[in-house]
């Protein structure tokens, strides 16, 4: 990842989501992994069992998908296989209670879909989890990104903090002054963020006498606690506060007026090896030339987000003048 090895430990996202998980399992006893695996293996290399589902498909009047596997060491699958269940969620219901096995990974699927809220599960995580995703493909990404995470870490935390917070605890603060913990600056049950989709269904299910007060109580704390632990790893493993990724700003040429000379001498200082440029000739040289960056006109594409970076770097360390060597960022350990 060009991204994760920045700082010379991964930089992710992936064991974020796993310990949130946690914290909804703690409350309501609800595990999004196993039910996939679960649902997975049952249907795994069985011809008749696909063809009862298929016929379950076409009495729901929908149309049979190939159930998928998920490969929990690839935590991205979760949302395609959350997906997939929830596209033919009534068919497997009804498969489920209208079978008679004794298996205890039936059993567990057969108290799954009998379940109400189960549904209301997978919707949450099926809206919760694109904010994950998002910021993992960031991750990934084999182009050079450093410059991207200090703004991208600081949204992927807000974003979660804004589905459970209430705005005036999110306003005009640093992340780590934001007391989230604090139930005062909590959004009430009714007003969390958990996805259109998952709070009609939840009314729905509440009117219609299928599921209790109690159980959509239960639930809304297990979505905060959700929240609360995503954002709590979140902040104790991602390098909120190391400076390089916040220097590393001015190599992305959409956000170079917004940083400073300074940001440049940063890596003169902290790569001396790498960058011997410690003279005052080579300072106010590089000084100028940063000046130079900042002012020149550089033609960007229709889609700002197609721009080569990696070349527009390559042309500037090309230049005779050795001082610009130290505005390309592949001559520093930054992928």
């Amino acid at each position: 990842m060009a991204a994760s090895t920045s700082m010379g430990a991964p930089v992710t996202s992936s064991t974020t989501l796993p310990k949130a998980g946690l914290g909804f399992l703690e409350v309501c006893g609800f595990d999004p992994e196993d039910l996939t695996v679960d649902v997975g293996y049952w249907f795994k290399g069985s011809t008749n069992r696909k063809g009862y589902l298929t016929e379950f498909c076409e009495l729901h009047g929908s149309e049979y998908l190939e159930i998928l596997m998920h490969v929990s060491i690839r935590w991205l699958s979760l949302e395609r296989c959350l997906t997939r269940i929830l596209q033919q969620y009534e068919p497997l219901a009804s498969y489920f209670k209208s079978s008679n096995e004794k298996q205890p990974r039936f059993r567990r699927l057969l108290e799954a879909f009998s379940n109400p809220m189960t549904e209301v599960y997978l919707l949450f995580y099926q809206a919760t989890l694109p904010v994950f995703s998002t910021f993992n493909l960031l991750l990934q990404r084999e182009k050079s990104s450093i410059f991207l995470l200090h703004d991208e870490i600081r949204s992927f935390i807000r974003k979660l903090l804004s589905k459970f917070l209430k705005p005036a605890a999110l306003q005009h603060r640093e992340l780590h002054e934001i007391l989230y913990k604090d139930p005062s600056n909590q959004l009430p049950g009714e007003k969390l963020v958990i996805g259109f989709t998952t709070r009609a269904t939840l009314n729905r299910l509440l009117d219609a006498g299928d599921i209790t007060p109690q159980q959509v109580q239960r639930f809304q704390q297990a979505a905060v606690a959700f929240l609360v632990r995503a954002v709590e790893y979140a902040m104790k493993k991602l390098p909120m506060r190391e400076p390089l990724i916040k220097h590393a700003m001015f190599l992305d040429v959409q956000q170079r007026v917004e940083c400073g000379v300074e940001d440049a001498l940063y890596f003169v200082d902290r790569f001396p090896e790498l960058l011997p440029y410690n003279g005052p000739d080579e300072r106010d040289k590089l000084s100028e030339e940063f000046l130079d960056y900042q002012s020149m006109d550089i033609a960007m594409p229709e889609d700002p987000a197609t721009f080569d970076i990696e070349s527009f770097w390559g042309n500037m360390a090309s230049m005779k003048n050795k001082v610009r060597i130290i505005l390309h960022p592949l001559k520093y350990p930054l992928t």
